[in-house]
């Protein structure tokens, strides 16, 4: 198959490795670029005062290694506390960086974050999310409802590129792109927005790869018809969904 990989660098490259190894002749094409966040100023005081009682929550790896690189180059250190991290990369990313006993909840949304143990009962405890611009907005309310003092912190933001006389949209249909790897609920948003009103029912018609249930069910409320969850965002999760509609084609 030739599917269009939309994710940023350098997951997207890394991705394309593996599909162009089992076989499929991948279209490169990263829409989304990370950028510093605004407030990655405020880690001093954010983290500075946290004690062994209280979380830090990261989102996503990209918040994780902004962060780290933020720390290093004011010569500070992650705090001695809880860590929480969304989903297996996030934790790997923690790990990474020394940091033990990191908890993942096996659901990487905001619900299964609210509903570990650990964070049923936070009086007198501080929690800090990083995040990058939006999102996870339902778990700060939760938590203060529960006695914590939550505080957000955007460090990093995210860079669409545009595509305002349509050449990027031109060139997936002349490479022959017949499905498209999606990632995350913005680079769906974001790829329906670039695609003209020329292009739209071509790209409705493509086959979608999507990491999760929400994402799909985001995809056909724009008017996809072929979705296949992955059931996650690895890069083997997204073949084993590519390789399973390659093989339903030949019976």
């Amino acid at each position: 198959m030739t599917p269009l990989v939309v994710r940023p660098e350098p997951q997207n490259r890394a991705l394309c490795r593996v599909l162009g190894d089992a076989g499929h002749r991948p279209v490169a094409s990263p829409l989304l670029a990370f950028e510093a966040g605004a407030e990655l100023f405020r880690l001093p005081e954010l983290l500075g005062g946290l004690s062994p009682r209280d979380y830090v929550i990261g989102v996503s790896v990209h918040a994780v290694t902004f962060t780290d690189n933020a720390l290093k180059a004011q010569g500070l250190h992650w705090p001695e506390c809880h860590y929480v991290a969304v989903g297996d990369a996030t934790g790997r990313a923690f790990a990474a960086l020394g940091l033990q006993g990191v908890q993942v909840p096996e659901d990487p949304r905001s619900e299964g974050i609210i509903s570990l143990p650990g964070l049923q009962r936070l009086e007198g405890r501080r929690v800090v999310i990083l995040r990058g611009d939006g999102g996870r907005h339902m778990i700060a309310p939760t938590l203060t409802g529960r006695g914590a003092r939550v505080d957000y912190c955007e460090v990093y933001r995210r860079r669409y590129h545009p595509d305002p006389e349509g050449h990027l949209v031109k060139s997936w249909q002349s490479s022959g792109v017949d499905s498209i790897i999606v990632t995350s609920g913005g680079l769906l948003q974001h790829l329906f927005q670039l695609a003209a009103n020329s292009a739209r029912d071509w790209l409705l018609s493509r086959l979608l790869i999507v990491p999760s249930i929400r994402v799909a069910n985001q995809a056909r409320m724009l008017g996809f018809t072929q979705v296949i969850n992955a059931e996650g965002a690895s890069n083997q999760a997204l073949l084993n969904a590519l390789d399973e509609r390659k093989r339903n084609d030949r019976q």
